[in-house]
């Protein structure tokens, strides 16, 4: 038996999923705003949304993420009169279990209910018996991301080939390492290959290894990478700029699993379980005759695109608080917490580099905080203090205390994403009213009107300690 949230502003709709809910032995609840569905999702377990797209109060698909952020990270199955292609793709990029359009039939309403439960069913029924995922110790708040997770997850048991996207930066290759650590290989080699920096000339001889002679200067056997990864998982980096000439081979070992070395005429075993990854469009490559069609169908078993930072102040914080505080531990020093000018410093950087340079801009920043007990913006590169310093003055760095600077902020042209503003906002208030009660809870919920569960929830996402109340 599972809890099924209705959001719907029209009351015939709420009634008829309720009765469908109710006869498949679940539990119907209902709310007829977007503002109620987000409180009633935040503040109870919740484990499928039903969700409108033209509310009263809002756009159904702006909620999704929010939504799907809750505690309990229920699925959300989107039901519309207003059907159209790119809402459909907006709902699904953003994490929507499915796209239904009204007037909905028992069938249409069922079938993608079933499925959703049993996929929560089995997925809880596989942490309890094969422990959780393991990624460096940290996941981030973005349902994207969660998401990604939750495949390298599935993925992760099985000799699957995974294809990993997304611009450079987003974690890749931690991804892929989670991968390999959460498999049945990880006692053995994970061996890393950027194609981008084979040498030209001799990348088959670095992949498939060469005899002695075959090309001058080759006055040894050279064992290929390939063989190196025998019985472990081989990551290909920049998989996109693997030459030509080199993916037809490549492709036979991965359809024979057995590889001979350039000049030589015995073929050696050679069984890897295979992740690659690219921040190129492989599919629009194939298209225009520049990447092997037939080796992406090899390379996309599992396909998860990795999102970046920019926008999701949830997971720069998490990512963040995790690379301070493993620098720190690596010199053998204390955690140090963030000023609240140092996180609005980094939620105003764009970060281009994504993860990649969020990890190498919190090892500096340790590495400079010296005898400080907290993490300041002046430990940080110029060009984002520069940054930072730009978007207060332009009104991005938070919302104006008094509402002339408020009018004034609003009417610039350069405003921030509204998430970016909503949790600057949630982040300034929760510190006031912990400030002001001292981290009493009992107090901070009289005083916000939040659940308890949804209170937690917000000071664990902003990184803010309380006293839990009896």
């Amino acid at each position: 038996m599972g809890n099924v949230l209705i959001i719907d502003d029209d009351q015939s709709i709420r009634d008829a999923l309720a009765r469908v809910v109710t006869r498949l032995g679940h539990v119907p609840d209902t709310a007829a705003t977007l503002a109620e569905g987000l409180r009633r999702a935040g503040d109870r377990d919740v484990d499928v949304v039903f969700l409108d797209v033209r509310m009263p109060d809002g756009n159904g698909l702006d909620a999704i993420g929010d939504i799907r952020r809750a505690p309990s990270s229920p699925e959300v199955i989107v039901i519309t009169g207003w059907g159209d292609p790119d809402g459909a793709e907006r709902a699904m990029r953003q994490g929507a279990w499915d796209y239904i359009e009204k007037p909905p039939t028992v069938k249409t309403m069922t079938t993608p209910l079933v499925s959703a439960m049993e996929h929560r069913r089995q997925g809880r029924a596989a942490r309890e018996a094969g422990g959780p995922f393991c990624f460096a110790g940290i996941s981030g708040g973005n349902p994207k991301r969660t998401h990604c997770l939750e495949q390298a997850a599935k993925a992760a048991p099985s000799d699957v080939n995974v294809l990993l996207t997304g611009p450079t930066g987003v974690g890749k290759e931690l991804v892929a390492r989670a991968i390999h650590d959460n498999s049945p290989r990880r006692n053995k080699a994970f061996v890393v290959v950027d194609c981008a920096a084979l040498p030209s000339g001799i990348v088959e001889s670095v992949l498939f290894g060469s005899e002695k002679g075959v090309y001058t200067g080759a006055d040894r056997r050279r064992e290929g990478v390939l063989l190196k990864a025998h019985e472990g998982t081989l990551f290909l980096d920049e998989v996109a700029e693997m030459p030509l000439s080199v993916q037809k081979a490549f492709l036979r070992v991965l359809q024979e699993r057995r590889v001979r070395p350039v000049g030589g005429l015995e073929e050696a075993l050679c069984h890897f379980r295979l992740v690659a990854a690219t921040n190129q469009d492989l599919a629009a490559m194939a298209a225009e005759g520049l990447f092997r069609e037939d080796l992406l169908f090899r390379l996309q078993g599992v396909g998860i695109e990795l999102p970046p930072l920019s926008g999701h102040a949830e997971d720069i914080l998490e990512f963040a608080a995790h690379f301070a505080g493993e620098a720190a531990r690596r010199v053998g020093l204390s955690v140090r917490p963030f000023s609240e000018d140092f996180s609005r410093a980094l939620l105003a950087y764009p970060w281009p580099g994504n993860v990649r340079e969020l990890k190498n801009t919190l090892e500096g920043a340790v590495a400079l905080a010296g005898g400080d007990d907290v993490l300041l913006p002046v430990h940080l590169p110029l060009h984002i203090r520069v940054c930072a310093a730009r978007n207060r003055v332009a009104g991005r760095g938070g919302a104006r205390d008094d509402a002339a600077g408020e009018g004034t902020w609003l009417a610039l042209d350069n405003l921030p994403r509204f998430r970016d503003f909503r949790d600057l906002g949630e982040a300034r208030y929760l510190r006031a009213l912990s400030d002001r009660f001292s981290g009493d809870v009992g107090r901070m919920l009289e005083v916000s009107g939040l659940s308890r569960s949804r209170l937690y929830a917000l000071l664990k996402k902003h990184g803010i300690a309380a006293v839990r109340a009896s």
